[in-house]
Parts: structure tokens; sequence; C-alpha cells
């Protein structure tokens, strides 16, 4: 656990001076570590929408307090935020719990989890962009490799395109919605 934590605060430092929508710089990631602090950092400088693909909603990254925290702030300070999650494994997030399920829940007119219609099951990225200009972007959810910028506008443009795409043939889940009830 001490060794995780230095790991942490090491590349906390690394992304440390990188502000949504001010820096420009592409920066390749290949560690959990790097996933969870450079998420973190996009999400507590949001201000109006993060959209988010992942298969499993990682809990690594996306079931952290931080996180969490920093979703609910955003929501709590624009009121006219948005947060939109596409999962593939629904039960699964259920059956574990998951803290940005349950804020889901409390939060319903903010945030919203669907699940990809059948044409898209195949994907498996994971997809993280905050604002429409910062984005994470890797190929495969079950590696943490991958690349981000937390100041392009145009690729997070053609990203959000695709997530678009996927969000309008999306559907709520049934399981989800019994949470609801």
């Amino acid at each position: 656990m001490i060794r995780r934590q230095l790991y942490i605060n090491t590349y906390m430092y690394k992304f440390e001076s990188h502000f949504l929508g001010k820096d420009d710089e592409d920066i390749l990631i290949d560690s959990s570590e790097e996933s969870i602090i450079a998420t973190l950092r996009m999400a507590q400088q949001a201000i109006r929408t993060i959209d988010i693909i992942s298969r499993p909603l990682d809990p690594v990254i996306y079931d952290t307090e931080g996180f969490v925290e920093a979703v609910k702030q955003m929501v709590i300070n624009t009121k006219k935020s948005r947060v939109r999650v596409l999962v593939h494994e629904p039960v699964q997030i259920l059956k574990h719990g998951h803290q940005l399920l349950d804020l889901s829940l409390q939060l319903s007119s903010f945030i919203e989890i669907r699940v990809p219609g059948p044409e898209h099951e195949p994907i498996n990225e994971s997809l993280f962009v905050a604002d429409r200009t910062g984005y994470i972007y890797r190929r495969d959810c079950e590696r943490y490799e991958g690349k981000l910028n937390f100041n392009d506008k145009r690729a997070s443009r053609l990203l959000i395109h695709e997530f678009e795409a996927i969000w309008e043939k999306s559907r709520p889940d049934l399981n989800l919605r019994r949470a609801l009830l």
C-alpha cells in the first residue's frame, strides 16, 4: 500500500502543472496510477461535462472517493452540468457496488448511466472526456496504455462525436433502473 501511494504521489507531480483547457500536450500513459491521477485531475477541473465509456466502469479509476467527490462538486457548482456514462457490464457494477452509481442515484438529473446498443457490444476502448476539451483514451480497457491531452479541442470533438453516436443508440439498463426505485 505504501509503495502504491508513493507511485501515485509521483504521478500527481507529473500532472500537477497540467490544466484543463490550457495545456495542449499529448501525453502517453502506461500505468493504472497515471490513469487514476490524470482522470482525477481532469475531473477536478471540469466545469460542465464529463463523458465516459468504460466496459466495467473501471473501479480502480471511477470507484474512488476523490473521483466521485470531483464529479459531485462539478454537479453541485454548475446547475447545467452533465455526466454521461456508457458501461457494458451493469450487472457487475450492481453486484460489487460502485460509488459513482450511488452518486448517480442521488443526482439522477445530472448523471446518467446507459448501456450501449448491441451493435456497439464489441467496443473495448476506454474514454474519458472533460468539458469537450481534455481527454484520456485507451484502446483496450483492460490495459492502462493510452494517450491524454488536457487541451485538444479538435481530438476531443472527434471523440465526443463517436461517443454521441453510441449514446444515441444506447439504453438505460433495467437493472440500473431497479436500483433507482
